[in-house]
């Protein structure tokens, strides 16, 4: 089941599950619709073994990949998915940070943690909103546990062999509140944040709460 969400204290733009964003209108503010978003609840998921990711997250192609396994300075991993419009209004601002990423040596993976969105949805999703980045599936949310998010978009940076991530929250501060979008962000926390560790630095907590669509089965 879908279910949409928000972080502790906001609201999320409220539309439909089969309502994702068409591409090429990534700019203009959502509106609120019925039923209201409900508040997630403050407690995190628990946390996963390190050990059980690598035989429950698996590629398009159903291989079992760790993404989280790699020697990279970081790793960043970027929950979305087919369906939520906060995420698809993202597209634009995953696909610079992983380039920028990329040249820095940090390895970004998108992440859908929905067990509906199947190998062909995020085929066509991906080629939609030109996403071209290392995709896994975590439908038995073993990825999420680790990263401890609770919505989609919301992203992880992790340090080399880390248990636990450096930073867990939203992308940036784009979405404000419920019903009100910039058409800018203004605060880029996870940019910081990775910039922050390969820095040395211990990040920042995000600025506010991920603002987004639940993921199934965590309320």
């Amino acid at each position: 089941m879908r279910r949409f969400a928000i972080g502790p204290w906001l609201g999320i733009l409220g539309v439909s599950s089969a309502c994702a964003e068409p591409p090429g209108q990534t700019d203009e503010p959502v509106a609120s619709v019925s039923p209201a978003p409900v508040e997630a609840p403050v407690e995190a998921p628990a946390e996963a073994p390190a050990e059980a990711v690598v035989e429950a997250v698996v590629d398009l192609g159903g291989e079992p990949v760790d993404p989280l396994a790699g020697s990279s300075p970081a790793t960043v991993l970027l929950f979305v998915s087919t369906h939520c419009p906060v995420a698809n209004r993202h597209a634009p601002t995953i696909r610079a940070l992983a380039e920028a990423w990329r040249a820095q040596g940090v390895d970004a993976w998108l992440v859908y943690p929905d067990p509906d969105d199947d190998p062909a949805a995020i085929a066509a999703h991906q080629a939609d909103y030109s996403l071209a980045l290392p995709t896994v599936r975590d439908p038995e949310h073993q990825l999420v546990a680790r990263a401890r998010v609770r919505v989609t978009p919301e992203a992880a940076v992790f340090e080399p062999g880390a248990e636990a991530p450096a930073y867990h929250g939203r992308i940036d501060d784009r979405a404000v509140e419920f019903g009100k979008v910039r058409a800018e962000a203004s605060v880029h926390d996870v940019k910081d944040a990775v910039e922050a560790v390969l820095a040395g630095r211990r990040p920042a907590p995000p600025g506010g709460p991920a603002i987004g669509c639940y993921i199934s089965d965590l309320r």
